[in-house]
């Protein structure tokens, strides 16, 4: 298999021992930029194993993060009884009409896993939107851009066993309609045939959005997650016009085969610089991790 993504000389770029406060875990992280600096909204999992969002920044990308002690979304929040467990796994976007950030993220409660919307002028503090349609669901990722008239939202709900990308559009980010299956998990022993879950928010190409999006395979009891890859039509986004056969990126380091949850790579994060993909990941639900790929090597998986 030829290797497209590198992993960074530096990882675990994070560790629970870099932050500042006591904490069990951190991992899954949205990326975005701010002032020139990559910012990264950390999964924190505390020592009672309950997750808030804090936001992690950095000069480089890769080393010297400050991670700030209060959190950008804390769970268990009197007036959000459905984030009484967690908020979890960010994905983050920039919009450049409403100069403003929005934050997609697992709100989990003793309901389940939902969706959470939030915005956020500072990546400091946020603002909560809503509460997108009910559970279960989980990784909500927004296109950076409206499409048309409307934002388009992807999610993984659970349905009937199956646990399948799907799309669903608004005009105000309250109102949710228009669904579409966009991605189905596979069957028998693809790599991919237990669940399928998007990764980072769409990244926009001449040849349509490009998608990261993570795979389970069931090995006895064990599950294995992997990430490939996939591209959606510009103007009918839940179309799907080209997709990996196999996967790009596998647990292969040692801080990904062992740690909380071993074989697990986990991307929520991207950034382009130049040419090249910088994807952020959670390792073994344990640590942070980087891994940077050409984006011509990505696109050439989807030539077929």
């Amino acid at each position: 298999m030829r290797d497209i993504f590198h992993r960074s000389s530096m990882n675990p770029i994070i560790t629970h021992d870099d932050l500042p406060l006591h904490a069990a875990a951190v991992y899954n992280p949205g990326a975005t930029m701010q002032n020139g600096e990559t910012v990264l909204l950390l999964r924190v999992e505390d020592d009672a194993g309950f997750s808030s969002i804090h936001a992690a920044r950095s000069t480089d990308g890769v080393t010297d993060w400050r991670t700030d002690p209060a959190p950008i979304l804390k769970h268990n929040e009197d007036s959000w009884r459905y984030e009484q467990w967690g908020c979890e796994d960010a994905r983050v976007i920039y919009d450049q009409g409403d100069k403003r950030w929005y934050i997609t993220y697992t709100a989990y409660s003793p309901a389940g896993p939902a969706i959470g919307l939030a915005w956020s002028d500072d990546l400091i503090a946020a603002e909560r939107i809503c509460l997108f349609p009910s559970p279960s669901d989980k990784d909500g990722a927004l296109f950076p851009t409206k499409i048309g008239d409307r934002w388009v939202l992807l999610h993984r709900p659970e349905s009937g066993g199956h646990q399948d990308i799907w799309s669903a559009s608004s005009t105000d980010l309250v109102h949710w309609g228009k669904p579409h299956c966009v991605l189905t998990q596979s069957s028998g022993p693809a790599w991919d045939a237990v669940k399928v879950g998007v990764g980072p928010p769409p990244i926009l190409t001449e040849r349509g959005w490009l998608i990261i999006y993570h795979g389970v395979k069931q090995y006895g009891s064990d599950l294995v997650y992997r990430a490939g890859v996939a591209l959606l039509d510009l103007d009918t986004p839940n179309k799907v016009i080209a997709r990996s056969k196999r996967w790009i990126f596998q647990a292969e380091a040692p801080y990904e085969v062992s740690g909380l949850m071993p074989n697990v790579v986990f991307p929520t994060g991207a950034v382009l610089r130049g040419d090249e993909l910088w994807m952020y990941y959670g390792a073994a639900d344990t640590c942070v991790c980087l891994a940077i790929a050409r984006m011509d090597d990505i696109l050439a998986e989807l030539t077929d």
